[in-house]
């Protein structure tokens, strides 16, 4: 009976996680628009500056992103932990 509460209780911490958010974040990066042809090397200069700093603020994004998944991925082991301490210690 411990076993199946267990498993049933992993996989809803599990389930719990996927809604751990009622909303999606986005990035709010600016993406640069590519001109049909560059005349000055100025402009080549600043169209590279342009795509760095967007990757770059996706790259930030990103990490910050995997930074909370891994933060409610911990939350809900946490739980789960304390629940099977829980069995463990006080109901057997």
């Amino acid at each position: 009976m411990n076993k199946k509460l267990l498993i049933g209780l992993s996989l809803s911490a599990i389930s719990l996680v996927a809604y751990a958010d009622m909303f999606t974040p986005s990035s709010s990066c600016f993406k640069p628009s590519k001109p049909y042809q560059f005349n000055f090397q100025w402009e080549v200069d600043n169209w590279n500056d342009e795509v760095s700093n967007y990757k770059s603020c996706i790259s930030d994004f990103v990490d910050e992103q995997n930074r909370a998944a891994a933060n409610h991925q911990q939350a809900a082991s946490d739980a789960i932990d304390e629940w099977n301490s829980f069995v463990q210690y006080e109901l057997n």
